[in-house]
């Protein structure tokens, strides 16, 4: 590239410089709005005007608090576009063809106009309805909204039946919001709403009378059940939605107490079932025992026998029950300590307690012994002793030196003893 086209590419870009400082924007066509005199003249770009809309009209770019708008000059033009936009006038034409009306508030006795973004509501004539009321509540946009629209409201013709049931004040015809009051007949139960209404030609939903419920004594019996308590005053008769109260009958169970509750539905109650159980034969015989009700060839489940053991045996367990043709595991009873006079000299004792010297003492049960005189223990808690399965371990006294002092006997010694075997047999 020569000199010559060296300058000519300079000057370009200075031309293209000056053009681009050059442009601006031009003044502004506002409709129902005035511009001030001195932005009549094209503006710069980044430079901003200030416009004023008529009465009632309002500004896109509003100044906050004033009735004024603004418009900025950029490369692509004006933004916002300066606009004024338009106020709504309610036409009494359209609202009659719609069947509608103003609701007027304190604002509208002084003015019909409404401004843009404002928003006014309306009614329905007498007579007529909406399906939506929120369409009823409009709001102006650039003078226009959108009128909403009532159609006439039709009556009802005679109002559903109800089995079991009957109005109480019935009419010839019904008009539109007519209402009816259903009762239901001696002991059935209303379930909904009781007063319901006619809607633009339809009724609403009516109640339901739900019938009472009769006990089956032939049902129960084949389901092994009885009536557990008298029934409430609230429900007898049985109405519906009363809960009747069933027990297993003798020789009888269910798996789970709680199906022994049945509510009433509709005139139908879900009987629960009992199941039969099976008898038992004779009680297990319990060595050195015998039954308090003596004893027969069968018994019924959930029978119950008691056991007394013979004299000096200790019972263990008190009775057994019949569950199903099993019994539960019987009783024992425990064999008593025999104190022999022969043990006692062998070891140099004498039984203190029980009193009086029991010879027969039960299982469980303690014994207390002391040394002969002349004879001692070093040991005085082995003269505590508890019988145990018929045993017992007798303690040893030993013969004591000369002009030893035999110790005192105490029973005080024998607490610690006595506390911890309660204790432990607690």
């Amino acid at each position: 590239m020569g000199l010559v086209g060296v300058l000519l590419l300079i000057l370009g870009c200075f031309a293209a410089g000056a053009q681009s400082l050059e442009k601006t924007c031009e003044k502004p066509m506002l409709q129902h709005g005035r511009v001030p005199f001195w932005y009549w003249s094209d503006r710069p770009i980044n430079t901003a005007i200030t416009y004023h809309c008529y009465i009632d009209y309002i500004p896109v770019n509003k100044v906050q608090d004033s009735g004024y708008g603004t418009a900025t000059c950029t490369e692509n033009g004006w933004d916002p576009e300066p606009k004024c936009l338009k106020p709504c006038h309610v036409s009494n034409k359209v609202m009659e063809e719609n069947s509608i009306r103003l609701v007027f508030t304190f604002v509208w006795w002084f003015t019909s106009t409404i401004k843009h973004g404002d928003s006014i509501s309306f009614t329905c004539l007498q007579g007529y309805g909406i399906s939506n009321s929120s369409l009823l509540d409009v709001k102006c946009n650039d003078g226009f909204f959108h009128y909403p629209k009532c159609t006439k409201l039709v009556g009802c013709g005679p109002p559903p039946e109800v089995p079991h049931g009957e109005i109480e004040q019935d009419h010839k015809s019904y008009e539109h919001n007519s209402a009816v009051t259903y009762k239901c007949h001696q002991n059935y139960t209303l379930v909904g709403e009781k007063q319901i209404s006619c809607r633009n030609g339809q009724w609403e939903e009516p109640p339901v009378c739900k019938g009472p419920c009769t006990l089956s004594e032939e049902v129960m019996e084949a389901n092994g059940i009885r009536l557990d308590k008298p029934l409430w005053w609230r429900c007898s008769p049985i109405k519906h939605g009363c809960i009747v109260s069933f027990s297993c009958a003798q020789a009888y169970e269910i798996s789970n107490s709680s199906l022994l509750r049945a509510k009433c539905n509709d005139g139908v109650i879900s009987y629960p079932t009992c199941l039969k159980q099976q008898s038992c034969g004779p009680p297990p015989v319990v060595p050195h025992a015998k039954t308090v009700q003596g004893q027969i060839e069968s018994y019924e489940h959930g029978s119950v026998v008691t056991y007394l053991c013979a004299k000096y045996y200790k019972l263990e367990g008190k009775h057994v029950t019949c569950r199903n043709g099993t019994w539960d595991d019987p009783p024992t009873c425990r064999e008593p300590c025999v104190i022999n006079g022969k043990d006692l000299d062998e070891n140099n004792i004498n039984q203190i307690w029980p009193l009086p010297y029991k010879r027969y003492v039960e299982h469980g049960e303690f014994i207390v012994f002391y040394c002969l005189e002349g004879y001692d223990i070093s040991n005085k808690d082995l003269l505590l002793v508890w019988c145990e399965q018929a045993t017992v371990e007798y303690p040893k006294c030993t013969e004591t030196e000369e002009g030893t002092t035999q110790m005192p006997f105490n029973w005080r010694m024998f607490d610690d003893q006595l506390q911890q075997r309660m204790k432990t047999q607690k």
